[in-house]
């Protein structure tokens, strides 16, 4: 267990330890660079002297985003009597900060949809991020004018680290935001615990790599540390405020609390203004407006989108926090506890299904899958020159004619028992699977040449006196078979390869006696050379 790793504020740099683990993290989940429209964007956002034409001539070579840009200003939200037709009308009607911060934080998720995690619903993510970016503008309006669209950009990118640490660190952060729903502080704290690397982390680097203005980084970096509570004329800490409020409010129903909830009703009097009403108010302008922004957003949105449900839950909550109601605190212990017991009992069905897909049904050998598994284990062993590698390929003689003869019961019955011979001679030394129908593969590592051959004879002449009960309830009848073997030697210091190559090299051994007269042992050897082949038979 850890806590979460702290920025400088100072200095505004992580410490070297972390820096380390997240530049590792940015290596595996292989950050993509943004687009060239989004960096001239970007760009343009830091220039307080970027005019109308500059921003129009970004845009405008960028056909889906003007297509976008006339949508949303042509929607019910603004209401226009005629529709407009080009894109300076567009910009006109929504406003160039307007046009520049929507068009801005489009590239920015587009770019971080490329992320995806099983299991974790990425239409539903950026359904949120986008209603925190309009809940940050409704809030901004009344607060910091100047800053509402910088306002929406922070609550659209302040969770943007989520999708990156999904990448980067795989199916287990997954299942921590799908299993556990608690309000996004509690949330956070676990996630701190969990974790080497939070999503707040992840995010600040995010933000650094696309060079985005400090104006919007340090408030994403800082959205789950709650700033002062009382009003500020500095912009930036007003954006930090804002964020904070809209990172910490529950969109959902969620399981537990944290103390940061409880102080949220306060919070947003002291620092907005804000009393209960003022913030219902602000939830349906909101509303409203998160139906004309989706149309921008629609390509990272589910078909149908709608937000009224959880802009319920989320007055539901600040209701009852006003009115002191009664609502289930966070306790990390509890909670840590609890999303351990969730992750062994998934882990406990992924082994139990693992385990029977990688075991035969019938026979309870290993599946071709596993076998795979243990060669691709072993081989890099072999070409090291630290021990050999035998593989055998067995095929049941006409075993159609024998299902025919003795109907499929016979048939399993012979399967099964010869999967058990082949077991209890080979089980404890290397892997044995059945490989499909009636062919079995063995792999064994670390026999001398003579010592390999001779077990393959061996196994030869005991499959020739082996025999199987055709029904022992009713009949003493016996069904005898034969067998056609293929083997394949790699000597140490010799290469594998693949076990795709490994089987076929085996399978064509087998098939040379299968097309000779069956009932025989064929096999090669692979010295570290590769290029000479030793080929002997035992007919």
């Amino acid at each position: 267990m850890r806590r979460g790793f702290m920025y400088n504020e100072s200095a505004m740099h992580l410490e070297e330890s972390v820096k380390k683990k997240l530049d590792t993290l940015l290596e595996k989940a292989n950050v993509p660079t943004l687009p060239i429209v989004a960096q001239k964007l970007v760009a343009l956002c830091k220039d307080d002297h970027a005019n109308f034409a500059q921003f129009a001539r970004v845009i405008e070579a960028d056909l889906g985003m003007s297509t976008r840009l006339l949508r949303v200003a042509n929607s019910a939200y603004y209401g226009l009597r005629h529709k407009a037709t080009t894109l300076e009308r567009a910009i006109t009607v929504l406003g160039l900060k307007y046009v520049q911060s929507i068009s801005l934080g489009f590239h920015l998720a587009s770019t971080l949809n490329k992320f995806k995690a099983i299991g974790f619903d990425m239409g539903d993510f950026w359904r949120q991020c986008i209603l925190r970016g309009v809940l940050a503008r409704q809030i901004a309006h009344q607060y910091c004018p100047d800053r509402v669209e910088e306002a929406f950009l922070v609550g659209l990118l302040q969770d943007s680290g989520i999708p990156f640490l999904l990448e980067a660190v795989g199916e287990t952060y997954a299942r921590f935001w799908v299993d556990v729903k608690n309000s996004p502080a509690s949330q956070h704290e676990m996630e701190c615990e969990l974790f080497e690397i939070d999503h707040v982390t992840a995010s600040a680097v995010i933000t650094e790599k696309w060079s985005l203005p400090d104006m919007l980084a340090r408030p994403i970096r800082t959205h789950h540390t709650r700033p002062t509570m009382k009003p500020t004329k500095q912009e930036v800490d007003q954006l930090c405020q804002i964020g904070y409020f809209v990172g910490t409010l529950s969109l959902n129903n969620p399981e537990s609390l944290h103390q940061e909830d409880m102080k949220l009703p306060q919070f947003a009097e002291c620092v907005f203004g804000f009393d209960e009403n003022t913030l219902q108010e602000v939830l349906t302008r909101a509303r409203q407006e998160f139906g004309c922004v989706a149309q921008f957003f629609a390509d990272i949105l589910p078909e149908r989108v709608d937000v009224s449900e959880l802009l319920a839950q989320a007055n539901a909550l600040l209701s009852d926090l006003s009115q002191e109601a009664q609502r289930k605190v966070f306790d990390l212990d509890t909670e840590l506890n609890r999303f351990q017991s969730q992750c062994e009992e998934l882990l406990s069905t992924v082994d139990r299904y693992r385990q029977r897909a990688l075991t035969d049904s019938l026979t309870g050998l290993a599946t071709r899958e596993l076998l795979e598994e243990f060669l691709e284990a072993n081989s890099p062993s072999v070409t090291a020159g630290q021990s050999s590698l035998m593989v055998l390929f067995i095929d049941i003689d006409d075993f159609g004619h024998i299902n025919n003869t003795y109907g499929h019961a016979g048939g399993d019955r012979l399967l099964l028992d010869f999967a058990r011979m082949l077991q209890g001679i080979f089980g404890d030394i290397g892997c044995v699977a059945r490989y499909g129908g009636d062919e079995f593969v063995v792999a064994l590592m670390g026999l001398q040449l003579k010592k390999a051959v001779q077990l393959s004879e061996a196994l030869l002449q005991r499959i020739r006196r082996f025999s199987v009960p055709t029904d022992p309830t009713v009949s003493r009848e016996k069904i005898g078979f034969s067998c056609s073997i293929g083997m394949v030697y790699y000597q140490t210091g010799a290469a594998p390869g693949m076990a795709e190559t490994v089987f076929e090299l085996a399978d064509q051994q087998m098939y040379r006696v299968k097309n000779n007269k069956k009932d025989g042992l064929q096999y090669c050897v692979i010295e570290p050379s590769g290029s000479n082949t030793i080929a002997g038979s035992n007919g």
